[in-house]
């Protein structure tokens, strides 16, 4: 007993020690992407998120360039969106160019992706645990109930940004409630706000090869 309880006074330093180590690695990754976003330096951006997040880049590419509306209707609405931005903004021929990391880098070099979400935003509170963060989403002096996860991967953490995709799904479909349409006509109006060009049905269709 006398032994277990020397070793856990010699350890518990060494794990304190690593978790603050892994918290300002953690914010640190945030900070980093964050300044990326926010000077539209998009392989910079990448060097920070997950691969998860990049492949799920490559996925909305793939669905960009082949499938029929019938399979972008059976997606969640927040994936919808996704894909039909890629869709509206980058031609086929780019496109087709293209792997998900490459879809990332062009988005945020050319400011779409998450700079009003950025701006403002900073890191509370941190837990980490194993090779997972979750950290509170804090704007100004307030924390909010909105967890940005993080995962330690080989080189360090990289921020998972596919959870922040997902998390919208029930503020899109409540906003088709309220205005009393369909959440195709949702995402139509919401893409339409966000193209500097005109949008039809068309979109929903896959371009000719």
């Amino acid at each position: 007993m006398l032994r277990w309880l020397i070793l856990s006074l010699l350890l518990t330093p060494l794990f304190d020690a690593r978790a603050a180590g892994d918290e300002a690695a953690v914010r640190a990754t945030f900070a980093a992407y964050k300044a990326a976003v926010l000077a539209q330096r998009g392989e910079r951006a990448a060097d920070n998120v997950t691969t998860g997040t990049l492949r799920e880049y490559a996925r909305y590419r793939e669905l960009a360039l082949s499938a029929p509306r019938a399979t972008l209707e059976a997606l969640p609405m927040t994936e919808r969106l996704q894909v039909l931005i890629i869709r509206a903004r980058v031609p086929a021929a780019d496109l087709r160019a293209m792997d998900g990391r490459r879809v990332f880098t062009h988005a945020v070099d050319r400011g779409w992706i998450g700079r009003e979400g950025v701006e403002r935003s900073e890191l509370g509170t941190v837990q980490v645990d194993g090779d997972r963060a979750a950290a509170r989403l804090k704007i100004g002096a307030t924390e909010l109930p909105v967890d940005f996860e993080f995962e330690r991967e080989p080189g360090g953490w990289r921020f998972n940004l596919i959870p922040l995709t997902t998390m919208s799904e029930d503020v899109f479909k409540q906003l088709a409630r309220q205005n009393g349409v369909s959440e195709n006509e949702m995402v139509m109006t919401l893409l339409r706000g966000l193209s500097e060009a005109p949008l039809d049905e068309r979109l929903w269709d896959p371009p000719t090869p």
